[in-house]
């Protein structure tokens, strides 16, 4: 598992980077490089639970993806959902763009 901002690498048990508060993710031996890859956000939540079934939906699909919460919920560890206009954003690399929201057309819009 890997951040796909600062690059850490972390164990599997793990799925947050404990110095930037984003989701990991797991790149396959034939992806591109992770510090290659141009990160774009292709949906805004109001809150956790859509953005995990987005990033299961991906993840089944062998699409690299990672969330991040607003400030608030990143720099403190709350959780996006337990307050009023918290977001989380959803990543992926850019060659998957269309892939993901052909995808995910059902819960972004």
């Amino acid at each position: 598992m890997f951040c796909p901002e600062c690059k850490s690498e972390y164990v599997e048990a793990t799925n947050l980077c404990q110095d930037c508060g984003v989701s990991l993710v797991e790149l396959k031996p034939e992806s591109e490089p992770l510090e290659y890859m141009t990160w774009v956000s292709i949906a805004d939540f109001d809150g956790n639970i859509m953005a995990d079934m987005a990033v299961e939906i991906l993840k089944d699909n062998d699409v690299p993806c990672y969330t991040k919460g607003d400030f608030i919920s990143s720099a403190f560890g709350i959780n996006a959902l337990s307050l009023p206009g918290g977001s989380v954003k959803l990543y992926i690399p850019d060659s998957f763009k269309a892939k993901a929201e052909d995808l995910l057309k059902d819960i972004i819009s």
